[in-house]
């Protein structure tokens, strides 16, 4: 997969956030989503498999709680006392099992998103460049600003600074990682506008791709069975 063309990927994260959409719950939904989960690991996008069940984990819980618990009857008994509403389970299941497909297809297409063959490519096939450098910089974007707030966090605790225990304490720790990292998000955007601007991000003219990555026979076929697939699903859920 990462030495597949980024459209291709692209298109399968595409395809399968929309199915996730369009196959039938809860069966489908859950069999979608253990499917996602394995053909990422499978790919090397393991990291997007956890991200993803970390991100899925509180809204499980919310859904649970409001459906389950929370639920209207019919209602079926625990063994351990208490009780559960059935059509509220079965609604929390469909649910959150569409939403973790969708964060964990999300999450694992940006785990193999490389932005530099992304960029080829785009410039190749003549996409509006400020489009295609806003949707790069957005993706490439989100694991910096991970990887410096976990070296600040880092830099604060060897100046004292507490970030485990309690709730309070955690809570008293946030103006301390939070301001300075804005202010250090603010101060990166700057230098970099100044260094994209001097190398003409802003020149309307045509762009040459220095390295386009090369899209084979296989990348296109999958690509387009992709959308057949997406496609016929569609169909058979909507013509009766």
């Amino acid at each position: 997969m990462k030495r597949a063309h980024p459209f291709t990927t692209g298109a399968i994260a595409l395809a399968l956030i929309a199915l996730a959409l369009i196959v039938p719950a809860p069966r489908a939904t859950v069999a979608l989503y253990l499917l996602i989960c394995l053909g990422a690991w499978l790919a090397g996008a393991g990291r997007g498999v956890w991200l993803g069940l970390l991100v899925s984990l509180p809204l499980w819980l919310l859904l649970f709680v409001m459906h389950g618990v929370l639920g209207e009857a019919p209602r079926v008994a625990l063994p351990w006392g208490g009780t559960l509403s059935v059509s509220g389970m079965a609604w929390a299941i469909a649910q959150g099992s569409r939403l973790s497909a969708i964060v964990t297809a999300s999450l694992a297409f940006a785990t193999l998103f490389d932005p530099h063959r992304f960029l080829q490519a785009a410039i190749e096939r003549r996409w509006p460049w400020s489009a295609t450098f806003l949707l790069v910089a957005t993706l490439d974007a989100a694991e910096r600003f991970g990887d410096q707030a976990r070296r600040l966090r880092e830099a604060q605790r060897t100046r004292g600074l507490r970030v485990h225990g309690s709730l309070r304490l955690r809570a008293q720790a946030i103006p301390a990682l939070v301001f300075p990292l804005l202010l250090a998000a603010l101060t990166e955007a700057d230098d970099r506008a100044l260094a994209l601007e001097s190398r003409g991000l802003t020149h309307h003219g045509v762009r040459t791709a220095i390295d386009p990555p090369r899209d084979t026979a296989l990348d296109r076929a999958v690509r387009w069975g992709t959308l057949i697939v997406v496609v016929a699903i569609a169909l058979w859920r909507i013509v009766p």
